[in-house]
C-alpha cells in the first residue's frame, strides 16, 4: 500500500514540474484595423475598448498590427501585447481624431495573420474593398447605429468571420463569437439576389402656378440623398415609408411631403419666396398649332428645326454685313465687305477661323458681300446649332447665313411688314478697371494664420467643423489653407469629408473631384467620379470627365479606350452624348496627339489624329445642373463680348443640359486680336449663396491650342464667393 502512495505522490510531482517547463501559449497574431473616417465619430468608442479588454484578457500575448486608416494610413505599426497589458495600444486608439472619409482601397487583406479585427460600420465611399480567397479570418465591428450592414455582413461572411455588432451584443459574447469560431447564417442579401427589385421609388411632377420647374432640389430629410428635377419637372427618388421629401429652390419656398405606405406619386406645387396678394388663376394646358419656318428656299416644322430661326425682311437698299451683325443675336462681324470675319455663336463654339456657310436662294456661295445688289435682297436668315446642323449636316457646324433674293422668292405667300429698321449697333467698351482678382481673403484661412503652429490651426479646424458640418465651402477652404502651406496629407483629410458628408449629392462630389484635380491629385478624384456613376450613372457628363481624368493620370490605354466608347455613343446607361460631341472631339484628339507605339489604337476613327490649331479655347464646367453667369471676354482694345448662362437668355440651351444631363461648355476663336485679353465673370443681380450647395466652375483655358506654344491655365471659382463680378485671368494671344 505504501509503495502505491509513494508512485503516485513521485507521479504528481512530475506532472507537476513537467506543467513548469511546459512553453506559454503561443503568441497570437492580430491585426486591427481601425477607421478613424468622420462618420465614426458618434461611435460607442468605450464599447469597443471594453470588446479589446475582454479579448486580450482571453488571449493574453498578441502580436498586434495596428493599422488606423481614413483617407490615409494614420497609423501602420506593430505592437506586442503580453500578460494582457494593452494600455500603450488603448492610449493610441483612445487618442484618435476622427476626420475625412474611409477609402477602402488602403485595406489590405493580404496579410498573414490568425484574424483581422475590423472595426468600422462599413461606410467606405473611396476605393474598392478587395476580397482575398487567402485572407485570414475577417471579423467585422460595430457600434453604431447607422451601418452598412450588407458590407459589414458580406465581408465577414465570405473570410468566414463573424460581424459582431455591438449594439445587440456585450463585450463578452462578441469575444466568443471569436473563441468559439462561431458560424455566420448566411443572410439573403449575402446572394446573389438584386436587391434593386426592393427598393420603392416615389416620382411626381414639380410646378408652379405657371409652369413646370426644371432644377428644383429634392432632398430624403435626414438620409443624404436626393436628386433634381428634369427639365419637364419631373423627378424619382427612392425612398422608404415614412421618409420626408424636402422640395427646395433659391426663389421658392420650401415644401416637405411626407411619404406613406399607398404613395407611388407625390405632385408638388412650389410658392415665390415674394408672398403675392394676387387671386391665384388655374389655366388649363393648350395644343399649340404647329409653325412652319422658312429655312432658305423651303419651310419646315420649327419643333424640328433644333433653335429658333432669326428673320430679317428688307426693302431698304441695306450694308448686309452690318444687318446680319445689328439684328442677330450671338454674330459679330469684323469685316465691311465680307463674311470671312462674321462670328456666329453656335451651339457650343465661337470660330473666327472658319466663315459661315452662305446661301443665296438655297445656293451655296463664298462670304464675299460684293457680289450681292444689296437692292434685290428680300430677307436674311441666320441658323444656328441645332438649325443649321439638323438641316444642312456639317456644312452648318459653323453657323448658316440665308439669303433670299426678291428674284428669289417663292411666289406663293404675301410678303410681311418690314420687321426692323438698320441701325448700328455700339461698341461695347469695358470701362472698370482691367485688375485680376483672386477675391476676398476667406475668414477660416484669417484664423488659422493667427496659429502659432500648423497642428494648432487643425485643432481650430476640428474644433470650427462642428458648426460647420453643413458648409460646403468650409472643407473647401480650410483644405486650401493646408494644401498651400504644404502639408498635403491634412489637406486631403479634411477635403475628403464632402465624400463623407454628401455621399450621393453628385453636386458637392463634383465641386470635391474639381478640387482634387485642382491639387493635381488625379488618382483620387478618379475614385470621386467612379462614385457619381455609381450614384447616377446617367449623367452624360461624368464619362467626359473620367476619360480626361484618366489621360491626365497617364493611364493612356484606359482614356483612349473610354474615349472611344464614348465618341461611338457605346456606354450602356447613356442614350446620347448630344450636346458634348464637340468637346470629345477636340478632347479625344488632344489625347492622341500624345499617343505613341505601345497604345491600341487599332478600332479608332482616323479623323481623331488630326489635331486643330486654335488661338484660344476655353471649356467651362460647373458643378450643379442649373448654374447661371455671364463670361466677359476683354480684348486688348477693351472691347468685350458676352456669354450668357442664364435662364433668362439660355433657357432653351439650359433645357437642353438637363435632358441630355451635361454641364460644361466650349467656346474657341481663332484668328482673333493679339495681346492681352481679360475674362470677367459677372453673376445674376438675384444670385443666391447656398452654403450646402454652392457653385463652383472648372475653368480650363488654351492658349495657342494644338501647337508646340500652348499654355494651358486652369481656374476652379467658388461662385457663391463672387460679388456681382471678378476678372479672374488675363492671357495673351
Amino acid at each position: 500500500m505504501g509503495k502505491y502512495i509513494l508512485f503516485i505522490v513521485i507521479l504528481l510531482c512530475g506532472v507537476n514540474l513537467f506543467a513548469k517547463n511546459l512553453p506559454a501559449e503561443e503568441s497570437k497574431n492580430v491585426a486591427i484595423y481601425w477607421d478613424a473616417s468622420f462618420s465614426q465619430k458618434d461611435k460607442n468608442i468605450s464599447k469597443e475598448l471594453e470588446f479589446l479588454d475582454v479579448f486580450f484578457k482571453d488571449h493574453p500575448n498578441v502580436k498586434v498590427k495596428l493599422v488606423i486608416v481614413n483617407s490615409k494610413l494614420v497609423t501602420d505599426e506593430h505592437i506586442e501585447i503580453k500578460s494582457s497589458d494593452w494600455s500603450s495600444l488603448k492610449q493610441k486608439l483612445s487618442d484618435v481624431n476622427y476626420d475625412s472619409a474611409l477609402d477602402l482601397d488602403l485595406i489590405n487583406t493580404k496579410i498573414t495573420a490568425d484574424f483581422l479585427l475590423f472595426f468600422t460600420d462599413g461606410h467606405g465611399y473611396l476605393g474598392e474593398f478587395k476580397k482575398n480567397l487567402y485572407s485570414p479570418r475577417i471579423y467585422t465591428i460595430s457600434s453604431t447605429p447607422k451601418i452598412n450592414k450588407k458590407f459589414l455582413y458580406e465581408t465577414s461572411f465570405y473570410s468566414l468571420g463573424y460581424h459582431i455588432n455591438l449594439q445587440e451584443l456585450d463585450a463578452n459574447s462578441g469575444v466568443k463569437v471569436i473563441t468559439e469560431n462561431k458560424k455566420m447564417i448566411r443572410l439573403e442579401f449575402v446572394t446573389n439576389k438584386n436587391t434593386d427589385s426592393q427598393k420603392k421609388y416615389i416620382e411626381g411632377v414639380v410646378k408652379d402656378d405657371i409652369d413646370v420647374l426644371p432644377g428644383i432640389n429634392v432632398l430624403v430629410q435626414g438620409k443624404n440623398r436626393g436628386t433634381i428635377t428634369d427639365k419637364n419637372g419631373n423627378y424619382k427618388i427612392a425612398v422608404e415609408p415614412g421618409d420626408v421629401l424636402v422640395f427646395s429652390s433659391a426663389n421658392k419656398e420650401e415644401v416637405i411631403a411626407k411619404v406613406t405606405t399607398d404613395d407611388n406619386f407625390i405632385d408638388i406645387n412650389m410658392n415665390d419666396k415674394v408672398t403675392s396678394l394676387e387671386a391665384a388663376i388655374v389655366k388649363s394646358k393648350v395644343r399649340k398649332e404647329r409653325i412652319m419656318v422658312d429655312v432658305g428656299m423651303r419651310k419646315v416644322d420649327e419643333k424640328s428645326v433644333g433653335y429658333a430661326v432669326q428673320t430679317v425682311e428688307v426693302d431698304d437698299q441695306i450694308d448686309l454685313g452690318q444687318e446680319i451683325a445689328g439684328k442677330f443675336t450671338g454674330v459679330k462681324l469684323y469685316s465691311q465687305s465680307s463674311l470671312n470675319n462674321v462670328i456666329i455663336r453656335t451651339r457650343k463654339t465661337f470660330l473666327g477661323s472658319t466663315e459661315p456657310a452662305v446661301f443665296i436662294d438655297d445656293v451655296p456661295t463664298g462670304g464675299n458681300l460684293d457680289i450681292l445688289d444689296s437692292y434685290n435682297v428680300e430677307s436674311v436668315k441666320v441658323l444656328k446649332g441645332f438649325a443649321a446642323t439638323n438641316l444642312y449636316g456639317s456644312v452648318g457646324v459653323n453657323g448658316i447665313i440665308l439669303i433670299t433674293t426678291k428674284g428669289g422668292k417663292k411666289l406663293s405667300g404675301r410678303n410681311k411688314e418690314k420687321e426692323q429698321k438698320n441701325k448700328n449697333i455700339p461698341v461695347k467698351i469695358f470701362t472698370s478697371p482691367l485688375l485680376v482678382s483672386d477675391g476676398p481673403e476667406s475668414n477660416f484661412i484669417t484664423l488659422f494664420k493667427k496659429e502659432s503652429d500648423y497642428n494648432k490651426a487643425y485643432k481650430m479646424y476640428l474644433n470650427m467643423r462642428e458648426f460647420n458640418k453643413d458648409n460646403v465651402t468650409f472643407f473647401v477652404e480650410c483644405s486650401d489653407y493646408f494644401f498651400d502651406n504644404n502639408k498635403k496629407d491634412i489637406g486631403i483629410q479634411i477635403l475628403s469629408n464632402l465624400i463623407e458628408l454628401f455621399p450621393n449629392n453628385t453636386s458637392v462630389l463634383k465641386v470635391l473631384a474639381f478640387n482634387l484635380e485642382k491639387r493635381e491629385l488625379f488618382d483620387r478624384a478618379q475614385k470621386v467620379y467612379q462614385r457619381i456613376i455609381d450614384v447616377s450613372p446617367l449623367q452624360s457628363q461624368i464619362y467626359l470627365d473620367l476619360a480626361n481624368n484618366y489621360s491626365n493620370e497617364k493611364q493612356y490605354q484606359k482614356s483612349v479606350d473610354l474615349f472611344n466608347k464614348v465618341a461611338k455613343n457605346k456606354v450602356k446607361a447613356i442614350k446620347s452624348f448630344n450636346g458634348l460631341q464637340n468637346q470629345i472631339e477636340n478632347d479625344f484628339k488632344y489625347l492622341l496627339s500624345k499617343r505613341n507605339q505601345k497604345w491600341r489604337l487599332r478600332n479608332v476613327d482616323q479623323k481623331f489624329f488630326m489635331l486643330p490649331k486654335y488661338d484660344l479655347r476655353v471649356v467651362t464646367e460647373w458643378s450643379h445642373p442649373v448654374v447661371e453667369f455671364e463670361m466677359q471676354y476683354i480684348n486688348p482694345k477693351k472691347q468685350y463680348f458676352v456669354l450668357s448662362h442664364t435662364m433668362n437668355k439660355d433657357k432653351k440651351t439650359i433645357d437642353h443640359e438637363l435632358t441630355y444631363k451635361y454641364t460644361s461648355d466650349e467656346y474657341i476663336i481663332a484668328n482673333t486680336e493679339k495681346g492681352d485679353w481679360y475674362l470677367n465673370i459677372k453673376l445674376p443681380n438675384d444670385y443666391i449663396p447656398n452654403i450646402k450647395e454652392p457653385k463652383f466652375l472648372k475653368i480650363k483655358l488654351y492658349t495657342k491650342f494644338g501647337s508646340a506654344e500652348e499654355k494651358l491655365q486652369t481656374h476652379i471659382i467658388n461662385l457663391d464667393r463672387i460679388t456681382q463680378n471678378r476678372i479672374f485671368t488675363s492671357f495673351k494671344i
